[in-house]
């Protein structure tokens, strides 16, 4: 008994690749008698690629042109604000203060004399 088991069990794995090769073959037949279109939609396909292609290749040398030109204007932007910084530090600082009037001496024998 437990040999018919195993054999239906072998007998359905060897239905698999034989199934799966007949679809294949198929699909191959078909492909083959429509050679023609595949080949036309492929190309098709290929034109559309290299048409967005270059219109991104051309989008993104303008982007970068314009990223660029914003690079520039906020270096600049960047220098004037520092130095107007360091201009307003120089302004800013402290003036120094009036010395304080000297503490009177003592007078002694000596100084009288």
């Amino acid at each position: 008994m437990n040999n018919l088991q195993n054999q239906s069990r072998k007998g359905f794995r060897m239905a698999l690749p034989f199934l799966a090769g007949l679809a294949v073959g198929g699909l191959a037949v078909v492909a083959w008698n429509k050679r023609d279109k595949i080949k036309d939609i492929a190309q098709e396909g290929l034109d559309k690629g290299k048409e967005a292609a270059k219109d991104l290749y051309k989008k993104g040398k303008s982007v970068a042109k314009d990223a660029k030109e914003f690079v520039v204007k906020e270096e600049k932007k960047v220098k004037r604000d520092t130095k107007k910084a360091a201009e307003e530090v120089a302004k800013k600082t402290r003036k120094p203060r009036a010395k304080k009037p000297a503490a009177p001496k003592a007078i002694t024998p000596n100084d009288i004399a």
